[in-house]
């Protein structure tokens, strides 16, 4: 059963800090070279030099950008830049956003430590695949600096909302994060030490299995640093702090949450023939065909995103193709093709996933991208913002696939059997913020 806990969190400190926002950034992964420049100039204490910091050509082992981040760490802790809270808490996570179509949206959640288990063996479930690459660059930085920096995202099932009615009235003070991004979300943290209330919570908690929406490399890491350190004592006992990981959790039965599409460039294959490619997809798939001149193109790419969702049906796809004055949706004829194509080669649990469908139908068998392929992204890229996708098509990429949402139930259903998703099946939004609070594992 999960088990989570308080604890005392590293905060920035606001008698040092004047304006919070100047502090805090993203996740490392979504951060570009361009906003790690911003992110930079915008406070010298800013989160992004712990989780993202910069790479210099004279770097060594001593001198690196994990060796600065722990520098800077026990620096800003020095001269409270950084405090650590003096009793015990969980922290209180309220994030309202405005989504494209103008809905207003309220995610709620809190910030605790859960001991740490190893998938399959306990009640914390994966549903995307990870790379290593991404891992041992996060061990490092756990290495040097003792601490997480930023939280693992969960999701727990609870449709009475206890967890959430609980959380709303133990507030009693201001929160001590109240802040607006740059895209607009309001981000607003109190910090909750009632025992009373976190035993309450921990309860339910215990009983429900969770499952990783997002930071599946962070998760891992934490799990590898326990290892590490366990394998370097001789007195372990399982209470060290580095048996549990700081985590984010949230109500998947909230009407705050939401899963938003990552959408799919491929680029530099070898022989690609586009015609020949619909041909062969038109043996699978019903295709629809929006054609446009360079006047209409941003019509055509809102017609397309818009017939898309409103399909109504299930295994469709947009796609655009290099040197070609169209745009496309792609609808799998009947379900019975995924059974005849894909036989026994696709768990069950996967055939009812779009992700899955076009992964394993499309890229794998039509275009020959097999799984390793995927994995290494040898020849795709991933984008969130379908004008993006659009303009690498342009721009000489061979073709884009615009995607639906995966649902929230899907993620549930493919976590509870074992398996693991395509990567980037889901970008859950909005995304959580670093800065907010530092587990310290001393």
């Amino acid at each position: 059963m999960a088990h989570i806990e308080p604890f005392r969190g590293v905060t920035y400190n606001p008698d040092t800090i004047d304006d919070m926002k100047s502090v805090m950034a993203p996740p490392y992964d979504v951060i570009s070279e361009e906003l790690q420049e911003k992110l930079y100039h915008s406070h010298p204490n800013n989160i992004v030099r712990l989780i993202l910091g910069k790479k210099y050509p004279d770097d060594e082992a001593t001198n690196d950008r994990y060796s600065r981040a722990a520098k800077d760490f026990n620096r800003w802790c020095s001269e409270n830049v950084l405090t650590r809270d003096e009793k015990p808490s969980i922290y209180y996570y309220v994030q309202t956003y405005t989504l494209k179509s103008g809905e207003k949206k309220t995610r709620k959640g809190f910030i605790a430590r859960t001991r740490l288990e190893e998938f399959g063996e306990g009640s914390i479930h994966p549903h995307e695949k990870t790379l290593a690459g991404p891992k041992a660059d996060r061990l490092k930085l756990t290495e040097a600096c003792k601490a997480n920096f930023s939280c693992i995202f969960s999701l727990y099932s609870q449709p009475s909302l206890k967890i959430n009615g609980l959380l709303e009235d133990s507030i009693e003070d201001v929160p001590f994060i109240d802040i607006v991004d740059d895209e607009g979300v309001t981000h607003i943290v109190w910090k909750i030490d009632a025992p009373s209330v976190i035993d309450s919570i921990a309860k339910d908690i215990a009983d429900m299995p969770l499952f990783i929406a997002d930071g599946h490399h962070r998760y891992e890491t934490a799990l590898n640093y326990r290892n590490l350190m366990r394998g370097r004592s001789e007195t372990w006992s399982g209470t060290e702090p580095e048996n549990y990981v700081m985590m984010y959790f949230s109500n998947m039965d909230d009407e705050g949450m939401t899963v938003l599409p990552i959408h799919r460039v491929i680029h530099s294959l070898a022989d690609f023939n586009p015609e020949k490619f619909l041909e062969e997809c038109a043996s699978c798939f019903d295709i629809e065909e929006i054609e446009f001149n360079e006047k209409i193109e941003s019509r055509a790419r809102k017609e397309l995103l818009e017939g898309l969702g409103g399909t109504g049906r299930r295994y469709s796809y947009g796609l655009a193709l290099n040197g070609i004055n169209a745009y496309f949706i792609l609808t799998l004829k009947e379900r019975e093709v995924i059974d005849r194509e894909l036989g026994e080669a696709l768990s069950p649990v996967f055939k009812e996933l779009d992700v899955s469908i076009l992964h394993s139908l499309i890229f794998d068998r039509i275009l020959g991208i097999d799984g390793k392929a995927q994995e290494a992204q040898t020849n795709l890229i991933y984008k969130k913002d379908p004008n993006v996708a659009f303009e690498l098509v342009k721009d000489g990429a061979q073709m884009a696939f615009f995607m639906n949402s995966t649902k929230i139930g899907q993620v549930k259903s493919v976590s509870e059997a074992g398996l693991t998703m395509p990567q980037k099946s889901t970008f859950f939004y909005p995304k959580l913020l670093s800065g907010l609070v530092i587990n310290l594992f001393k």
